[in-house]
């Protein structure tokens, strides 16, 4: 069994990211010639109103990427938006013995638990594998440990771990939900 990393992004639905900004906000990776957030750090273009730039963005990944909430036929109400919920959630990043993963990263120190058991729900009723992410940070910003969250199997679990260990990353806690709860709204 082997996690594919897939790079393509589906049409967008007709939803505005404006306000938000939590893919540029340091908790995704951003690298482009004009655009570039690490982990921890936002892109210098990132502002309370959002892109400075956002005309002359790049369009990869800065036109390209769209996080599950904006895309077409999405599951994730008004409530998942990411700056909302505490999570940018992707569908299609991962791949796990042929289908897609839910990824959850969360934008701030964890996953709110409303919002976790949202996406376990999800998960339940789309029958797909959950990976929810923490990134650890401390006063100097992101320091390469994570905490990691999965729904399904043990065997989907180490995969995960793997996964983000070849990335550069150390999973500082790690564990796999065995309940899950009953689809909850936001």
């Amino acid at each position: 069994m082997c996690v594919r990393y897939r790079e393509r992004m589906p049409v967008i639905n007709q939803r505005n990211c404006l306000p938000c900004t939590a893919c540029c906000e340091g908790w995704l990776s951003i690298e482009a010639p004009i655009a570039k957030a690490q982990l921890g750090q936002a892109c210098t273009h990132c502002t309370q109103q959002g892109c400075g730039v956002y005309d002359a963005r790049p369009q990869d990944p800065c036109q390209s990427f769209h996080c599950a909430w904006r895309q077409d036929g999405t599951l994730l109400p008004h409530d998942m938006r990411p700056d909302l919920s505490g999570v940018i959630v992707m569908l299609d990043q991962l791949e796990w013995q042929g289908e897609d993963v839910i990824v959850a990263v969360a934008t701030g120190a964890r996953i709110p638990a409303r919002t976790f058991h949202w996406l376990c729900s999800l998960a339940k009723i789309t029958s797909r594998q959950l990976v929810a992410v923490a990134y650890e940070q401390d006063e100097q910003g992101f320091n390469g440990e994570f905490n990691l969250r999965t729904t399904g199997s043990e065997e989907f679990r180490q995969l995960m771990v793997t996964y983000f260990a070849q990335k550069g990353f150390t999973s500082t806690h790690v564990s796999r939900e065995r309940r899950i709860l009953e689809m909850v709204s936001i």
